[in-house]
This record gives C-alpha cells, sequence and structure tokens, in this order.
C-alpha cells in the first residue's frame, strides 16, 4: 500500500464504508487430532470479536497470543526465535506488514490459497517487488485523537488545546510502541514537520508533558479503554476498534474532521502467514473463513471499522472515517509507513529518555 497515494487509498476505504492494534488462551474447537493453529491477535475488543466470529468454525484448535505493547513488538519476538518462531497467523497493521515482508517472514498469498481475497480491493495489499500479495486485509482502521464526550472538560477545537490547563491529567498518551508514534507525528504535521521530520511534535509532547496534562502512559488496547471507560482520562490517541470498546457504554467525541490541525491516518488491518508455519493450508483455510462476507461483516460491525471486504456490509454510524475529497486534503494523511516502521526502536528510546523523566 506503500506506492499508493492518499486519495487512492482514502477513496477506496470511502468507498467499502459508504457501499454498506503474553498470555496464551485456548480456543477450544474440534481438533481433529492435529496440532492447534498459533494465532496472534490484540487484545479486548479484537480477541473477543474474533472469538465470536469463529464460534462456529470447525477446523480445529487454536491457541492465542495477545500482542503486547503494539503489534511492532512482535518483531522483535519472531526476531529472536527465528526460524523457530511458533506463530501460524498474526493479524498486524501497515508499518507491520512492511517489516515482516523485508525480512522474508510472510507468505505470498494466492486467491487459488484464500479465495475470499479476492473480494479485497487491490490497493489494499501490501505486495512485494515481485508483486506478491503479502497480506490478507480484513479492516481499513483510522488513527486518530478521540475524547470521550461526557467527560472531556474542554472542548477540543485546535491541537493546541492539548496544552489547556483544564486538561491536567486528562490525556492517555500511547506509548511509543503504540501506533508507532503517529501520535508525535500527528503533533509534527500540525507544527510544520512530518513523519521525516517529527522533531515539532517532540517538542510540543514535551510541552504537554512538562504541563502535567499525561495522567496515564497507555501501553494495550485493554489500557486505553480501561482508563477512558473509568473516568480517569478523556482524551487520547487510539484507533477505531479500540475506541469501540469505549463507544459501546460511553459517547466518544471522534476528532478527524475537527481542524486542519488535527490529523487523521489511515492503515489497512488483517492477517499474515508465517513463511515458517508447518500449518499453511490450516492457516489459508483460517482467514479464507474470516475474510467471508458473513464473518467480516460481523466483525467490522462488532469493531466499528470499514471492511476490507467489497462483498460485507459496513457498520452504521461510520460517517466520522467517510471523507470527501476535500476533507481527505485537510485532515488525512498517510504516512511512508516503511520509514515510520524503521524509526521505531529510536522513538522508543528516545521517549524513554526525553518525555518520561518529565511526567
Amino acid at each position: 500500500m506503500n506506492s499508493r497515494t492518499r486519495r487512492d487509498f482514502i477513496k477506496t476505504a470511502g468507498g467499502l464504508a459508504a457501499a454498506g492494534f503474553a498470555s496464551t488462551m485456548p480456543f477450544a474447537r474440534s481438533a481433529h487430532g492435529a496440532a492447534p493453529l498459533v494465532a496472534v491477535e490484540w487484545g479486548p475488543p479484537y480477541i473477543d470479536n474474533t472469538k465470536t466470529v469463529l464460534e462456529n468454525w470447525d477446523g480445529g484448535d487454536i491457541v492465542w497470543e495477545l500482542h503486547q505493547g503494539g503489534a511492532a513488538a512482535i518483531l522483535g519476538k519472531i526476531k529472536a526465535s527465528w526460524p523457530n518462531t511458533k506463530y501460524d497467523v498474526i493479524d498486524m497493521w501497515a508499518p507491520v506488514f512492511v517489516s515482516m515482508m523485508k525480512e522474508g517472514w510472510a507468505e505470498p498469498l494466492t486467491v487459488e490459497k484464500i479465495p475470499n481475497i479476492a473480494d479485497v480491493p487491490d490497493a489494499l495489499f501490501t505486495k512485494d517487488a515481485d508483486g506478491n500479495l503479502m497480506n490478507a486485509p480484513r479492516s481499513v482502521n483510522y488513527v486518530h485523537f478521540a475524547a470521550r464526550a461526557d467527560t472531556v472538560p474542554i472542548e477540543i477545537t485546535h491541537i493546541d488545546d492539548l496544552l489547556d490547563p483544564k486538561l491536567k491529567g486528562q490525556i492517555a498518551w500511547p506509548s511509543p510502541i503504540l501506533n508507532t508514534s503517529l501520535q508525535v507525528v500527528a503533533m509534527a504535521l500540525a507544527k510544520g514537520g512530518d513523519e521525516f521530520n517529527p522533531e515539532p511534535g517532540w517538542e510540543m509532547l514535551k510541552e504537554i508533558a512538562r504541563a502535567g496534562n499525561i495522567g496515564r502512559i497507555v501501553h494495550t488496547t485493554t489500557d486505553i479503554i480501561n482508563t477512558l471507560s473509568s473516568g480517569e482520562t478523556s482524551v487520547t490517541f487510539a484507533d477505531l476498534g479500540t475506541l469501540s470498546g469505549v463507544a459501546k457504554h460511553f459517547p466518544v467525541s471522534y476528532l478527524t474532521k475537527t481542524d486542519d490541525s488535527i490529523k487523521t491516518f489511515g492503515a489497512v488491518e488483517g492477517w499474515v502467514v508465517m513463511s515458517n508455519s508447518e500449518q499453511k493450508e490450516k492457516s489459508y483455510e483460517f482467514i479464507n473463513y474470516l475474510l467471508s462476507p458473513e464473518a467480516a461483516t460481523t466483525f467490522n460491525q462488532l469493531n466499528q471499522m470499514p471492511p476490507a471486504s467489497s462483498k460485507a456490509t459496513p457498520a452504521e454510524g461510520l460517517e466520522h472515517v467517510i471523507f470527501s475529497n476535500e476533507e481527505l486534503e485537510r485532515f488525512v494523511h498517510i504516512p511512508d509507513y516503511d520509514y515510520v516502521s524503521s524509526q521505531v526502536d529510536a522513538w522508543v528510546k528516545r521517549f524513554e529518555a526525553e518525555i518520561v523523566p518529565l511526567l
């Protein structure tokens, strides 16, 4: 997808929406005497909604492992154990797709192996230099600033509002590995920078930290849901799937079309089959089931995200991520995920050295 323009990507995503991101847990199905499939998924609400979709799948046992501290963290685990990594399939998003492909850890996919990927628009796939499909897109996701509408003490109308004294202790700030630090890139864009020049974003984050407005550093989807749901904090930067866990019980203000200074990032989520997996056929069956129109509809409606499958029916209430051409130019930024993924380690170290001491 990195070769696609912002307009092409979001047109595809918007069209889909308009048309209608560790402990292991066994998920018991009929085992057929075979070894269980080892799958990696995000925590709630992702894991719960995926299990709901798989209730009628009879393809065998699944052993689940949850992402810890963002999907990019799985790269270090794979590298440390390769080629003996135990995973068969991993749910991830755009920056991690690219890294997996570069390392040779992702198995090329075809319509013959996974027939239901034929229903996914070409613009949503990550491809290698030979044009092979390296991921199986499940959802079109967006990462952005949001607030719990009933508890946030001010109306946020500009990026500078994050410095307002009334937000003291109110911001749940993602750790740098969550969202691959796009929260810093978002502020850099507002101050004249971008992913290649994030310095303005780091300077603003220092101001926010010094002001005492960061009430909690969040490391997982569960952390974000818990802190906003409990009322401990009221503002964060998160993806649609995570925010759906809050929106089920509380009103959420999605700051996707608020002001030119507040940017939204679009990305694809979906599955990768590990190239060293000894259960590739079972992995293909697993993904094909999840990408069926019925399963894709159920999962994405539960997660309140636009489905990647053109045959799935989108959930209602996604107006905040359906953009006109003018809105694309104003509010949406598709970063160079290849470059962003290469910077995560450095940004994690910078966060620990420059931001944590200010909290």
